[in-house]
């Protein structure tokens, strides 16, 4: 029994601190890293951008804009053997007797863990290689009530699997809306996580010396601005977040088109004013993506490229481009 307690131990605290240290490591840290490349290349400020490829993850209310069918999937290189995943598929569509309208849907999933964690007995012997895994399933529909106004809901599934016998399964919910001031500018606004939680039993692995415990993830409050440069050269973005944990985030992006089927951006994430040291978890994020477009689809590939602050190794990530018509 010793043996399984510090097993577990071990892994809360890789989880809560070294894997994806964000908002002083509270659950659901791996959906707070960013979506796909050119998010991430922006610094993940993206809660009103409604120009080029969407995804309901930032704003549910987002994926009404998005014309063709738009599919990503993304692969993250990262240190300490950690992994993170997505795959997503975002479109709009006209709803009948609503010409100015319409409305749209994101289907996705993250997944995310540390592998090749070398498993020891109390006696300091090797018992193999353990890993953790956790996942979110998404699907987010929805609709502009105005040519200007969107509102979206994403519905979330999260499952997570901390150890032989002990995970986690439950449902959440994202709330967002969108407000296209004029052409050039969009407010967006989004609440997350509302009711998502992870709930973990050990009494099977225990028996009467296991616990039940809730650990909720902290409510999300969003807002944002974009700006659409002249002549369609590319835009930027600010995004201001706080939660009910008292944080403070600022998220700032740019992306610029000098060159047709390219794409160029820059960002700073998690500037945190709540933080002692303001800078100190803030990190520079660039991304650069190339698109070509056939008769009836485009394919094309993003790369993100993230410095981050407690490792030697970059954060980069590799999306998939495909749309159809």
């Amino acid at each position: 029994m010793k043996f399984k307690i510090i097993i577990i131990s071990a892994f809360l605290i890789l989880i809560s601190s070294q894997v994806f240290a964000q908002l002083g490591g509270l659950p659901g840290a791996f959906t707070r890293m960013g979506f796909n490349s050119r998010g991430i290349g922006m610094g993940n400020a993206m809660t009103s951008v409604t120009k080029g490829d969407l995804s309901g993850l930032y704003n549910p209310s987002l994926s009404s804009f998005q014309d063709e069918h738009l599919i990503n999937l993304s692969y993250s290189f990262l240190s300490f053997d950690r992994s993170l995943n997505f795959v997503s598929y975002t479109k709009n569509f006209k709803l009948p007797n609503q010409p100015e309208g319409g409305a749209g849907v994101t289907f996705a999933w993250i997944n995310a863990g540390v592998g090749k964690i070398d498993g020891r007995d109390i006696d300091g012997f090797s018992i193999g290689e353990l890993s953790t895994s956790e996942n979110e399933f998404l699907f987010a529909p929805s609709i502009r009530v105005s040519p200007q106004v969107s509102v979206g809901v994403g519905f979330k599934l999260y499952y997570s699997k901390l150890y032989e016998g002990v995970s986690s399964t439950s449902f959440g919910f994202d709330l967002g809306g969108l407000y296209r001031v004029n052409d050039r500018v969009n407010i967006g606004l989004t609440v997350k996580d509302i009711n998502s939680k992870y709930e973990w039993n050990t009494t099977d692995l225990y028996g009467e010396n296991g616990k039940q415990t809730k650990e909720k993830f902290p409510i999300l409050y969003t807002l944002g601005i974009s700006y659409q440069l002249p002549n369609n050269f590319g835009l930027v973005s600010i995004d201001y977040e706080t939660s009910n944990k008292k944080s403070n985030i600022v998220r700032i992006g740019a992306e610029v088109s000098p060159v047709k089927d390219f794409n160029f951006g820059a960002g700073v994430d998690r500037f945190n004013f709540s933080a002692v040291d303001k800078l100190g978890d803030a990190r520079a994020m660039f991304g650069v993506g190339y698109q070509k477009q056939f008769k009836n689809y485009t394919i094309g590939i993003d790369y993100s490229f993230v410095i981050e602050p407690y490792s030697h190794n970059p954060f980069q990530t590799l999306t998939a481009v495909f749309k159809l018509k």
